[in-house]
């Protein structure tokens, strides 16, 4: 029987350490600094606008005020003119 305890505390330890690790990759990624983009109504597309992130702050607008235009993020990456800007970002503290 003490023969089972050792390696079934080692497995645990192991199992811990792998998913703390896990955790600690997912909450890095949304910690990220992303391009933000504005719709502009004149030419039909989506303009790079401030850089914002995307953590739960107050949300990001052009001006930094809460009456400004929203600006959005897109999951793909950072070109100049997205086809869609869908990702809410948050403004950076």
């Amino acid at each position: 029987m003490k023969n089972f305890i050792l390696p079934a505390v080692l497995i645990l330890i192991g199992t811990g350490t792998a998913f703390a690790t896990q955790k600690e990759k997912g909450s890095k990624e949304n910690l990220a600094v992303r391009q933000g983009y504005i719709f502009n109504s004149s030419t039909n597309q989506w303009d790079r606008s401030v850089m914002c992130e995307t953590t739960l702050n107050p949300i990001c607008t052009v001006d930094g005020l809460p009456t400004g235009q929203q600006v959005f993020g897109t999951s793909g990456p950072e070109v100049d003119h997205p086809e869609t800007a869908n990702v809410e970002l948050y403004k950076i503290n």
